[in-house]
């Protein structure tokens, strides 16, 4: 009985709160708004309310995007005061992912003003510069004129070790790819580490969900990085998270020493992803070709769309399992990104004046 007491109150929470998001007509109202004006006002009523205020003060639409930021961690806290122990721990690192693309934007900035002597002052306010998960010094980051001073403003967080591991030289030869590569392996460690801790129907729900969304997400870096970047086979190695089934599938075959191993990817998928098939067979290597490129885009926009389809797919499954279990804070947060990435997605389409069916069939 544990844990159905310790989930009765918050799953039932977020029951109540995923009704409501499977019922709302925001994203439809905004995107039969004429104006942008028009579709943030849809806003006003819901719980992303004070967006509205904010662009009413501001006019500013990244302003905006930063309010929806801070609407998310706040939910997340929220969420995580009603959890203790391995729960509790998960739910936090899933969190740590927001602060992982915030640490990224802010070292972008740096690597902007430091490296290539941009001017970067209006940027840096669209940085949320509060703690997230880990305590980190985004003020004293963003204005570092050297790698020491942006090392230094990671020394209480679980980044430091990472950070101080790179070089000035290496960061002003090669960019910040590896170090955000490396960023996001730092995070699935994290995360499988924390699904490890679990026990009974919440590590079987939290695996079923993570192993599927990092099998997909290697099969889209693999495409991604081989066929339209052109990395080679140590590069791709470094790049793939070193998680789930088709990641093992490809050390079996030994991928990563070939010259070209897109025929052990299609071998690895078909095992679990077949609707991915078509488009992996599809896909060509060809430096020279610029219509090869094109193509080998569409495919990777379509493989993407599958992901989503897919993860989507797996988290709504989880609501009609058992209920006292950690599957529905899961399952809510998925659901609330996806509701936050629409809002977001269509505030910039009718920026930029999209045709309400262009929108619609971009967004829905």
């Amino acid at each position: 009985m544990g844990k159905v007491s310790e989930y009765a109150f918050v799953n039932a929470k977020l029951r109540a709160r995923i009704g409501e998001m499977n019922t709302s007509t925001i994203s439809s109202d905004m995107i039969k708004a004429p104006t942008l004006n028009e579709a943030i006002s849809v806003l006003k009523d819901t719980k992303y309310s004070s967006l509205v205020s904010v662009y009413s003060e501001t006019g500013d639409l990244q302003a905006v995007e930063l309010a929806l930021m801070e609407y998310e961690i706040e939910d997340f806290r929220n969420v995580i005061s009603y959890l203790k122990g391995n729960e509790k721990y998960l739910i936090e690192t899933l969190l740590s992912k927001a602060e992982e693309e915030n640490i990224k934007n802010a070292l972008r900035l740096w690597y902007s003003s430091a490296v290539r002597n941009h001017q970067i002052a209006y940027r840096a306010n669209y940085i949320y510069k509060k703690d997230i998960v880990n305590h980190i010094d985004y003020n004293a980051l963003i204005n570092s004129s050297g790698w020491d001073g942006v090392v230094a403003s990671f020394k209480d967080s679980i980044y430091y070790d990472l950070i101080s591991s790179i070089s000035f030289d290496e960061i002003r030869a090669n960019g910040l790819f590896d170090l955000e590569i490396k960023l996001d392996h730092l995070y699935f460690r994290n995360l499988f580490s924390s699904i490890g801790k679990l026990k009974g129907e919440d590590r079987k729900v939290s695996e079923d969900i993570y192993y599927v969304d990092v099998d997909l997400k290697n099969i889209l870096l693999f495409v991604r990085y081989s066929f339209y970047h052109h990395l080679s086979q140590s590069e791709l190695k470094a790049v793939v998270i070193p998680y789930g089934k088709v990641y093992e599938g490809l050390m079996a075959k030994k991928s990563f020493d070939k010259i070209d191993s897109i025929e052990d990817v299609r071998s690895v998928a078909s095992r679990h992803y077949k609707a991915l098939m078509q488009d992996l067979g599809d896909i060509r290597k060809n430096d020279d070709d610029m219509t090869g490129n094109d193509e080998n885009a569409e495919h990777i926009v379509r493989i993407e769309e599958y992901l989503g389809q897919t993860r989507k797919k797996e988290f709504l499954k989880i609501l009609s399992q058992k209920p006292f279990n950690v599957g529905t804070i899961l399952s809510y947060f998925f659901l609330l990104r996806d509701e936050e990435q629409r809002i977001r997605s269509i505030m910039s389409a009718k920026f930029y004046k999209w045709d309400e069916e262009r929108i619609r069939g971009a967004v829905l």
